[in-house]
């Protein structure tokens, strides 16, 4: 099992546009970036600043020989497969970057992509048909590595293959919408192996703390406890004033019968 970071590319931003995604597809890029230290989480810098926001280009995960870097919910579209608004590959794909940094292990990053796809495959009750190539959406030569090696795509798709046959990992029997107040709100759960799950970052939130950190940790932030001495002198405040209203209301009546 690869260690899967969540790193969001803030709401609002232009390569995060926030359409619904169903998906029924699995794009495989590669991200045509060779230079030394780019990383799944360089790229997620990249993703988070102005040059991606400005294109704008987004995707759901960047994958090394270390570490999966999240980008996108998986219920959001990014701008990935160069097919338009509307396109298939943009509006019903998750997509998949497998960096080529010369300083990392380019063996150990698709073996942890194929693990990923077939975890994602696994997830969604799809199949292996359902795995595409940058290319399949717009005839771009990508992923430019594993296209380019002699049965390089045949051989991927073989390994998630062999990941399906082998991995035991618990997958999502469907996702269940949250309501709060009686009224429905965008966000989601899921239910896997019979639990209930929410990200914790939604749930704290609410109640107004903070959720920070990934990885092998998060840090929960909850709102500051109220005095309890200040508590007090508010409620005593708050009962005085009530009761100079009802004195007032005591005199207004007097008055009113006192001038019959």
């Amino acid at each position: 099992m690869v260690q899967i970071i969540q790193d969001f590319i803030p709401k609002g931003r232009r390569n995060r546009p926030g359409y619904k995604l169903v998906p029924k597809y699995f794009t495989i890029h590669d991200t045509a970036n060779p230079n030394a230290g780019a990383d799944a989480k360089a790229h997620a810098r990249y993703l988070k600043g102005d040059s991606a926001a400005s294109i704008p280009v987004s995707w759901h995960f960047t994958v090394d020989e270390r570490v999966i870097v999240q980008h996108l919910p998986l219920n959001e579209n990014g701008w990935h497969a160069s097919d338009g608004a509307n396109g298939t590959g943009n509006r019903q794909s998750i997509g998949i970057e497998i960096c080529e940094n010369r300083d990392g292990n380019r063996a150990v990053a698709e073996a942890n992509a194929a693990w990923l796809v077939a975890k994602l495959l696994k997830d969604y009750g799809l199949g292996l048909d359902r795995v595409k190539q940058h290319y399949d959406w717009s005839k771009k030569d990508c992923p430019r590595v594993l296209r380019g090696r002699k049965n390089g795509w045949a051989n991927f798709l073989k390994a998630v293959e062999q990941q399906l046959k082998t991995m035991k990992i618990p997958s999502i029997t469907r996702a269940i919408g949250i309501q709060i107040g009686g009224k429905t709100v965008d966000e989601i759960g899921y239910l896997i192996d019979n639990a209930t799950y929410v990200r914790a970052a939604y749930l704290v939130a609410l109640i107004g703390g903070e959720v920070t950190g990934h990885g092998d940790h998060i840090k929960i932030v909850l709102p500051a406890t109220p005095d309890q001495a200040e508590m007090e002198e508010l409620r005593a405040a708050l009962a005085a004033e009530r009761q100079r209203i009802e004195n007032a209301k005591r005199l207004l009546k007097e008055a009113e019968r006192a001038l019959g």
